[in-house]
């Protein structure tokens, strides 16, 4: 969500006025128009034969709280976590935690491997 945050505010600097670019349109850029970027029909919007995948947040921080339209304040406010992510119809996200990795131990491996590259 923080790149289509960018996007909608790196094209508002470029148009007159900042109606022209809506957190819609920053959303549709991210889902239907990076499927057509990969030339992939099978995901980019939530439609029958589709991919089953989404993402979902929450709004329950406070710098969500003066947000009056919710996909608004997702794009404006910059989520940068997921409550819960679907992947092929799969939950691959729970509660913003990926399901299935040991977190602790991956920390452990990354910091090992940062010491190859010191």
């Amino acid at each position: 969500m923080e790149a289509v945050r960018h996007a909608l505010m790196v094209n508002r600097l470029h148009y007159e006025s900042a109606e022209a670019v809506t957190h819609f349109e920053a959303l549709r850029w991210a889902t239907e128009g990076s499927a057509r970027c990969l030339g992939r029909e099978d995901i980019g919007r939530i439609a029958i034969g589709k991919q089953a995948d989404l993402a979902l947040f929450t709004l329950d921080e406070p710098r969500f709280s003066g947000g009056h339209d919710p996909l608004a304040t997702l794009v404006l406010c910059g989520a940068h976590c997921a409550a819960r992510v679907m992947i092929g119809g799969e939950w691959r996200v729970i509660d913003a935690m990926p399901v299935g990795i040991d977190l602790s131990k991956l920390v452990v491996d990354h910091q090992q491997a940062v010491k190859q590259f010191a």
